[in-house]
């Protein structure tokens, strides 16, 4: 008899343990089967069964209980037997039981789901009324979009697109527009696919440069388990090596995993590859719904022809065999870092351990090169590496142009944008090309100060200041980006009665107002996660701007990653020092990436791009290594630095995160913890800092602590596994273990 796994999950303590039994013979069990059985009332650990259901088990053997005969096989093991193994050894250097690394690696709803299909949903329809009442600029490009559909349209459409929940309801309210409960029939991909079809013209392979020709010759002489590091400066041309390796690697019969940190940047790959290699693409990303997840992670496990499947960092869990190439774009970027909450994994780590385990190759693409991956540059390394130093078609790297605010300062100019700037910005429009703007932060201002008394508005669960936002209309509230707490910005001064409120900082909202003064008869758009909500909340913005709805495009860290966006010949930093001096080890490397990636926007097309840096530090060394685009050489630099301190990755660390309800019990747990470990790491050459404080000491009214690990670079973290580190845990006292943490 085929090996069964019933589908229940029975806890004792921190460990899961299972119970099956058939014909008085212990089962052979393996992960993710579904059956449908009988069971005698009998008590399971306290558990009495009297009726038939489904159960979920995770693991072999243990103990029994008496089961009548398996009735049906519902569903098919979710992973196979060699990618639970592999779960397993991850689970093991990550710190959590076997279980929970199931339970992170498939799809949210699987376990314990009933089964899926076609089925009706009762949505909201927007939709206009004959009434004609007094409405916003905002409500009436609303009613526009309406029009341009026929009269009505789902709100979680309008919602994707940027349309407001509280924007709708008030063109509602005056009068113009009616909405109303709907069922909405919700289709399978395979049903979807025929309208997917319309959309895409099949395009040919590209000529390759000779650089892109080498890269491919040196991927195609790799051998199976192997890395490439494909360092290649923006708009080289990385995408079209990638496109023309994975037609290789199909050719072969072999699957293809694409991961990219943002979803921001999952349509135009999805789009790019689409167009070359038709519908045998798919998507796996929090953007998904949990039933498109479900069937992707079905289609991954099912399917027998080559395809292609491109998401966020969980998509490296995808079940697929007999997979070729896995491709880390921008890999440099520390959103493939899982960080909360546990399993804490690298993509990174986990797609080159998979392709060491199974024979597949990994591609690591990017402008700027991490530092852990840059020092394993063969010889001192097992990467090999390929390097682009030439845009396609020849065109020019973009020329970088720094402004001194403290001279603007000093010459009486307060404006958020300097008088070079906003000449820069001005010529966009006259010459009909586009301009991309980061800011730092979303919201409209940082913070919100008393100025008499000095009081920074703080949210009431964290230990960080209140963003203000503010909406079309002019309204503004205040909200917290940690925990989401929202709440109205009140008229007096909560400490002195004073009610000389003024907000500090930029963010999104408050240069997009800023821009729209200074600049008259120019058109802008806002690019952060506020109005890239929804399934295709970021394909539609992009498209709106690319069909040049806009001329200058203001957003977040998300603005800078990877969009090709042929237009763009303006990429400015508005405000560098914000992220120039945080107080974090990986500041300046990340802050480099980030200004040279976003820099890489610029000048993609035919006409050369400029960027334009305002700051108040222009000698900092990484405005100056941007100047110079000398990368390579900062890399050697922070080398030096990082190694003569013996800080990572030249040693390696483990962040050891308590939280509690209690400041006292949360203290604690951490000192309890730390007397437990301290020998153990003495005897290993590990060193303990703390325990501390985190930086942010409170989120969501919780205690946070930390602990601090680091020794030998190439060592194991010397800690128990198992459930040693939480059994002594005061009450309300939660432990999270993070192996080579990114931020300290």
């Amino acid at each position: 008899m085929n090996p069964f796994v019933f589908d229940i999950w029975l806890h004792v303590g921190r460990e899961g343990r299972c119970f099956s039994y058939q014909d008085g013979k212990n089962l052979d069990i393996d992960l993710g089967d579904v059956v449908t059985v009988r069971l005698k009332g009998q008590p399971m650990q306290g558990l009495v069964v009297k009726k038939k259901k489904n159960i979920i088990f995770s693991k072999e053997n243990l103990n029994t209980i008496s089961l009548n005969n398996v009735e049906t096989l519902v569903q098919k093991a979710a992973i196979k037997k060699e990618w639970r193994e592999w779960l397993e050894e991850i689970a093991h250097k990550l710190y959590v039981s076997d279980f929970q690394m199931l339970k992170t690696a498939l799809p949210p709803g699987w376990l314990g789901r009933s089964k899926l299909s076609n089925r009706s949903k009762k949505l909201w329809w927007v939709k206009l009324s004959n009434n004609d009442g007094k409405i916003s600029s905002r409500q009436s490009e609303l009613k526009t979009n309406l029009l341009l559909n026929g009269g009505g349209k789902w709100q979680k459409d309008l919602e994707a697109e940027g349309f407001s929940s509280v924007l709708i309801r008030n063109f509602i309210s005056s009068g113009c527009g009616e909405r109303e409960k709907r069922s909405a029939l919700f289709k399978s991909l395979d049903d979807e696919e025929s309208n997917e079809k319309k959309r895409f013209e099949m395009e040919d392979p590209q000529p390759l440069t000779l650089e892109q020709k080498l890269a491919k010759e040196k991927y195609e002489s790799l051998s199976n388990g192997s890395a490439l590091l494909l360092w290649g400066i923006t708009g080289s041309g990385k995408t079209e090596v990638y496109l023309q390796i994975t037609a290789l690697e199909l050719s072969a019969g072999r699957h293809c995993l694409i991961l990219t940190p943002e979803i921001g940047l999952v349509p135009q790959l999805v789009d790019r590859f689409r167009k070359r290699f038709g519908l045998n693409v798919f998507e796996y990303h929090s953007n998904c719904s949990n039933k498109e997840k479900i069937e992707t992670w079905k289609r991954s496990l099912d399917t027998k022809t080559p395809s292609v499947f491109i998401g966020t960092r969980s998509a490296v869990f995808l079940p697929l065999s007999n997979l070729g190439l896995i491709v880390l774009d921008e890999e440099h970027d520390s959103s493939y870092k899982q960080e909360s909450p546990m399993p804490c994994y690298h993509a990174r780590d986990l797609a080159i351990h998979r392709a060491e385990k199974f024979g597949a190759k990994v591609i690591l693409g990017t402008a700027t090169p991490s530092l852990n991956v840059w020092k394993n540059i063969k010889p001192n390394g097992n990467v090999v590496v390929a390097k682009l130093n030439q845009r396609v078609l020849n065109r020019k790297l973009p020329t970088v142009s720094v402004v001194d605010m403290r001279a603007e300062l000093a010459n009486g100019n307060r404006s958020l944008i300097s008088r070079y700037l906003k000449k820069q910005l001005l010529n966009i429009k006259e010459s009909g090309n586009q301009a991309i703007i980061l800011v730092p932060r979303r919201g409209y201002s940082s913070f919100l100060s008393c100025r008499s008394c000095g009081e920074v508005v703080q949210c009431p669960h964290c230990d960080v200041a209140l963003t203000v936002h503010r909406s079309k209309e002019g309204n503004q509230w205040l909200r917290c980006h940690w925990c989401d707490f929202r709440s109205r910005i009140t008229d007096k001064c909560g400490e002195c009665g004073s009610n000389a409120f003024k907000p500090f900082g930029t963010g999104t909202q408050r240069v997009m107002d800023h821009l729209e003064r200074e600049l008259e008869g120019m058109s802008l758009l806002r690019f952060d996660r506020d109005t890239t909500r929804g399934r295709d909340g970021h394909r539609l913005l992009l498209e709106r701007f690319a069909d040049g709805d806009a001329d200058i495009l203001v957003g977040t860290q998300m603005l800078a990653k990877g969009m090709d966006l042929p237009k763009v010949t303006l990429a400015v930093v508005l405000a560098a020092d914000g992220l120039l001096y945080r107080p974090d080890l990986m500041a300046t490397e990340e802050t480099l990436q980030l200004f040279m990636q976003l820099a890489g926007r610029a000048g993609r097309g035919e006409q050369p791009g400029k960027v334009v840096v305002q700051t108040y530090c222009p000698d900092h060394p990484v405005i100056l290594h941007l100047i110079d685009g000398r990368y390579e050489e900062f890399l050697k630099q922070e080398e030096r630095i990082r190694k003569e301190a013996a800080m990572v990755p030249y040693s390696r660390a483990c962040l050891l995160r308590f939280s509690g309800e209690s400041l006292e019990l949360t203290s604690k747990g951490a000192f309890h913890v730390s007397s437990k470990i301290r020998n153990i790491c003495s005897a290993k050459d590990w060193k303990v800092v703390g325990p501390a404080p985190s930086l942010v000491e409170r989120v969501a009214g919780k205690s946070r602590w930390q602990l601090l690990m680091y020794g030998p670079e190439s060592s194991q973290i010397p800690i128990p596994y198992g459930t040693e580190l939480w059994k002594d845990l005061p009450k309300g006292v939660s432990l999270s273990i993070d192996p080579d943490p990114l931020q300290l």
